[in-house]
């Protein structure tokens, strides 16, 4: 495995390496991680196993960085307003405060969840990450997080009902 993979990498998956942790940390000032993550698997190339998708391993990187720096206590402690939107919308100014108000009810909500719970959200609700790259990022099996997934929905639907919020279907 040549480093040159890294750039390419870089330019596949960088975007969702911002994302998560964008979410993962409730920070927009990610910029600095991002390229750590990249740097570190630059650095531990050797230790790459190529039958691993790349997404994943850089995925990995990034949260056990997260993990590390944060030490779990303080990684939600900067919950911002708003949802990174990925997708451009064209709606009128009316429907563009409901939309970012119930974005800021969810990302509020799932602020709450304990941190595995937020974890598979993230990445498996958000990020649309299948079931089989999550467990390999959070070192669990595949059965365990559809299971992980459905209790994080319902505790995350159980929460924004308690404050009084409807999000269409969960």
């Amino acid at each position: 495995m040549e480093r040159s993979w890294i750039e390419k990498w870089f330019e596949l998956y960088e975007r969702d390496i911002t994302s998560f942790l964008i979410y993962y940390t409730g920070s927009l000032d990610i910029e600095d991680l991002v390229q750590e993550t990249f740097l570190r698997a630059w650095s531990n190339i050797k230790k790459y196993n190529e039958s691993a998708h790349p997404k994943t391993w850089l995925i990995s990187i990034a949260r056990n960085m997260v993990i590390d720096h944060y030490r779990r206590d303080r990684v939600w402690s900067k919950i911002k307003n708003t949802l990174l939107h990925e997708k451009s919308f064209s709606i009128n100014t009316e429907q563009h405060i409901i939309l970012n108000q119930e974005n800021s009810h969810l990302y509020n909500a799932i602020s709450k969840l304990p941190s595995t719970n937020k974890e598979v959200i993230i990445l498996k609700g958000i990020l649309e990450m299948s079931s089989k790259e999550v467990s390999r990022i959070m070192k669990s099996n595949e059965n365990n997080i559809n299971v992980m997934y459905h209790r994080s929905l319902k505790k995350l639907k159980t929460l924004m009902e308690k404050e009084g919020y409807e999000y269409g279907e969960l």
